[in-house]
């Protein structure tokens, strides 16, 4: 490795919720000279840093980039060359659907010594939150991770062709996608029938889950006005998650006297 270069962290900050970040996080996070942050990483995670770590801001949401990511692999290897510890903080898991590999190659092409160190990706975080599975062997045995949102515009190829029996389908970046999405999956085959649920600010406070199904969803959506980050769980799981809510209901349920 070149011994001009620090070395680079690229570091998963979880869901949003501070208490899923792994130990490992939280340790590097204390021994940052300078934190590169995406927009979806809470102020709370950002605080668990020395005052004097320098933050620097390189989010990106749809069509909102304050950074395009050749411009961002360029920042991370500027940091390098003034720091020995830098740390690229992304939101989930940075292996999935972060842009990780990237960067990897970016940085390891330029001599830079670089290590992942996983985080919770969104789609655990949220359903366990809700209290819910993405797997269960009476509703669902495969789980699929898909990307609404491809490198040149909306992802116009997943769905083509996509069966979603017996799976769990979860779409990262898929609200602004979601007319094709749906269109798609029915003209594959799969029925109006099929639970969906949309999954707002994940794990944190003010998370919430909005359910209906491919005939309706958009239409739910639209009324209960969804905004991102949102994420997309498509498939039998979500009825398995409504039975569940009813008798946490009931659990929760005041008790009267006769």
């Amino acid at each position: 490795m070149n011994a001009e270069y620090g070395k680079v962290y690229l570091v998963g900050a979880g869901p949003g919720d501070p208490e899923l970040l792994t130990r490992k996080a939280v340790k590097i996070l204390r021994m940052a000279e300078v934190v590169l942050y995406d927009d979806l990483v809470s102020s709370k995670i950002l605080k668990l840093c020395r005052k004097k770590t320098e933050l620097i801001y390189v989010g990106k949401r749809l069509g909102q980039h304050s950074c395009q990511q050749i411009d961002l692999n360029q920042k991370i290897a500027d940091a390098a060359l003034q720091y020995k510890t830098v740390i690229r903080l992304k939101g989930g898991d940075p292996s999935i659907f972060g842009r990780v590999g990237e960067e990897v190659e970016f940085l390891l092409n330029l001599g830079i010594e670089c290590e992942i160190v996983a985080g919770i990706t969104t789609a655990s975080g949220a359903v366990a939150s809700l209290g819910f599975p993405l797997t269960h062997r009476e509703y669902s045995k495969e789980i699929l991770y898909v990307t609404g949102h491809g490198k040149n515009g909306k992802n116009s190829q997943s769905f083509k062709n996509l069966s979603c029996e017996g799976k769990t389908l979860v779409v990262y970046m898929g609200l602004n996608s979601l007319k094709e999405i749906v269109d798609d999956l029915v003209e594959s085959g799969n029925p109006e029938s099929l639970p969906v649920g949309i999954v707002e600010n994940a794990t944190l406070a003010h998370q919430r889950i909005v359910t209906g199904n491919l005939g309706n969803i958009r239409v739910v959506a639209e009324k209960s006005e969804v905004s991102s980050p949102a994420l997309l769980i498509i498939g039998d799981i979500i009825d398995y998650y409504l039975k569940m809510d009813s008798l946490r209901a009931l659990i929760h349920r005041p008790y009267t006297f006769s």
